[in-house]
């Protein structure tokens, strides 16, 4: 048998950094298949199948073909990060497309975080901790220090893909606006004086008017984006604000406090210690940027480790190819299917979290004064007074205890007596809540009667005023009685004398 080759099932893979950072010093001669993927059949010669692409029926259908019909083993890429609205917000792929779950016999993923989110798909035992091997020269080379002077250099870009439907691409405009918004009307942070590097895709950089054509005068470094490559702009920034994208861990690689620009609130399978999702968020963030806290720097270190097994991603594709290959060997000899462990690599680190070269006491602690000391006999010396101190307590401690033994009997007694007092308290205030509703009700009975009082009165003033204007009545009819009777005295005297007097007269006439 001739010797076996990695066949690579991507025909521009001779493009792509996700095969040429690797392909080169591979164990195997490595073959691009040139051929349509749903026609190719392994050759002979297969030792492996590497690619990334699982997104396509075309990929999809061959690459099951190729599991269920031969001996051969497939290697699939994870060629980035994870993102959810291209997991399950891209129209664009079908539903199940991206590793749910995987149609082939190992996964390599780029970090421990990764590989547990894709286990969880229905991939437990497929997934090996492998790493990005074209991040691997920025893992081993120097790059350029933040500087804390001068102006503040912020870049800020995109994924290659930022949207991937026309609401999410609202979304990424609106929130690249208000961030232009920010940089132009309050060109300052912390007291510097910003500059900003846009480094957009997709179109983004003409939408927003940033296409170097000098509307812009912020685009002054932007006119020669071109012919600089992204790893060098990272680099000329003293911060970082993209997109969810690989970048990220670029930049974090090299020190810089990045920031995820990520208006859609979708969950984060990358997390980071600084995210902007609305513009409340874009001072404080800036601010950070700037002058980032420690313990963020910390976490954002901890996140690179969990996020991208960093060092010789290399070496661990190769050792992983190797036994993939050699899998394969021993199924076809003994016909029996491909057997590979749940774990194919080795994890010098045994699943323990490695300490970060930020963990330092002093810049994590700025403001406790202890964390600052770093004369070791001075330690010795206050540790060896504590140790001292420590020993002298248990005696004190015996002693407090008597003590509180016999406040504790103090404290029993008080508080019987306060209990005594509380039921006597309990019972006065019965007794002067009965004592209150009886006054409350005699107040009651009081009011009332001097309502029916008050009523009396007001009768009898109404009959004694009917009583004057009848006794003034009564004297007026008396009166005019008085002088009807005079009067009528007078007329019947008058009567009399007349009678007399005609009496007198008939007897004249009589005697006449």
């Amino acid at each position: 048998m001739s010797e076996l080759k990695a066949y690579i099932l991507n025909r521009f893979a001779a493009k792509s950094q996700i095969y040429t950072s690797w392909m080169r010093d591979c164990p195997y001669p490595c073959e691009i298949v040139e051929t349509s993927a749903c026609d190719w059949q392994p050759p002979d010669d297969a030792g492996i199948i590497v690619t990334h692409l699982h997104y396509r029926w075309e990929e999809i259908s061959a690459l099951r073909r190729i599991y269920e019909t031969s001996r051969v083993p497939i290697l699939i890429l994870a060629d980035g990060i994870l993102e959810y609205r291209n997991t399950w917000k891209n129209p664009t792929v079908a539903d199940g497309s991206i590793f749910q779950p995987l149609m082939g016999h190992k996964l390599a993923c780029i970090g421990r975080g990764q590989a547990r989110v894709l286990e969880s798909w229905g991939n437990a035992g497929k997934c090996e901790i492998v790493g990005l091997p074209r991040l691997d020269e920025v893992c081993n080379s120097e790059y350029l220090p933040v500087q804390d002077q001068g102006p503040f250099r912020l870049l800020v870009t995109t994924a290659n893909t930022p949207a991937f439907t026309p609401e999410q691409r609202s979304k990424v405009v609106q929130s690249l606006i208000r961030l232009q918004e920010r940089v132009e009307f309050g060109a300052l942070v912390n007291g510097r004086e910003i500059e900003v590097t846009w480094r957009l895709t997709d179109g983004l950089m003409e939408e927003l008017g940033l296409d170097g054509s000098g509307q812009n005068e912020l685009d002054s470094f932007e006119t020669k984006q071109e012919l600089i490559p992204i790893a060098d702009a990272i680099e000329l920034a003293d911060a970082v604000i993209t997109t969810p994208s690989t970048l990220y861990l670029e930049s974090v690689m090299k020190h810089r406090p990045t920031a995820i620009l990520d208006y859609s609130n979708s969950p984060a399978y990358v997390p980071s210690a600084w995210v902007i999702s609305a513009p409340l968020h874009m001072n404080d963030v800036l601010c950070e940027l700037e002058n980032p806290p420690a313990a963020k720097m910390l976490f954002q270190e901890s996140v690179l480790h969990d996020q991208l097994e960093t060092g010789c991603s290399r070496n661990r594709m190769y050792a992983l190819i190797r036994s993939m290959v050699q899998a394969g060997i021993d199924a076809r000899n003994t016909n029996t299917p491909i057997n590979l462990p749940p774990r194919v690599l080795s994890d010098p680190q045994r699943g323990i979290q490695k300490v970060g070269a930020n963990f330092e006491m002093s810049a994590l602690y700025s403001d406790n004064p202890t964390f600052r000391i770093t004369d070791i006999h001075r330690l010795q010396q206050e540790l060896n007074q504590a140790i001292a101190r420590l020993g002298q307590l248990p005696a004190e401690l015996d002693s407090k205890d008597t003590d509180i033994v016999t406040k504790n009997s103090d404290i029993e007694r008080k508080e019987a007596h306060i209990k005594n007092l509380e039921s006597v308290v309990h019972d006065s205030a019965k007794r002067i809540k009965e004592s209150y509703s009886r006054a409350k009700s005699l107040a009651e009975m009081v009011a009332k009667k001097q309502a029916d009082i008050e009523r009396k009165n007001n009768h009898i003033e109404s009959m004694t005023g009917l009583f004057k204007e009848a006794n003034a009545k009564v004297k007026a009819l008396r009166t005019e009685a008085i002088e009807r009777k005079i009067e009528l005295e007078n007329a019947n005297r008058r009567i009399a004398i007349l009678t007399n007097r005609l009496n007198s007269q008939m007897q004249r006439q009589k005697a006449a």
